[in-house]
């Protein structure tokens, strides 16, 4: 299935906040995600299907790299593929604007995650200790993953 993936906009704001609560415990809300997207070399792409928002992907570059800020595909859009052409949009728009490699962090408990950063040629190149909040008293490890433009 293919989804028609977009820039976002400050009017996605609200769409992409509610994506963020929908995939993740500690959600951004519109105001942080203006602020973000407010900074320089930051982007948003936004993955539409059946004419809303599915899924988004936030960014940013500087100084010859890049970042993947965060990425969410509504739970039940997920397994078809949004978050590989979401990932494949924002590598495609940070090495057009002349980034040689990417990073990101991933939570140690997402499997499903992970497996796509690594079919999509990400590695791991580092660990951030109790990262991610994930409820109460409870936190998890990141993965610090590196992907480079190839040569």
């Amino acid at each position: 299935m293919s989804s028609p993936i977009r820039p976002g906009t400050l009017e996605d704001l609200p769409e992409i906040a509610r994506l963020h609560r929908e995939c993740f415990a500690d959600a951004w809300d519109s105001e942080f995600l203006g602020r973000l997207l407010a900074q320089p070399g930051a982007f948003s792409a936004i993955a539409i299907e059946q004419g809303r928002p599915a899924g988004f992907v936030i960014a940013r570059t500087n100084a010859g790299e890049a970042e993947i800020l965060s990425l969410g595909v509504h739970p039940s859009w997920r397994r078809r593929s949004l978050a590989t052409a979401l990932v494949r949009s924002a590598l495609d728009r940070v090495f057009r604007a002349g980034a040689a490699e990417i990073f990101l962090e991933v939570g140690v408990q997402n499997i499903a995650a992970r497996g796509l950063y690594r079919y999509l040629g990400f590695r791991e190149v580092g660990r951030r200790l109790a990262y991610y909040q994930l409820g109460p008293g409870s936190r998890a490890d990141a993965l610090i993953l590196r992907y480079s433009l190839p040569a």
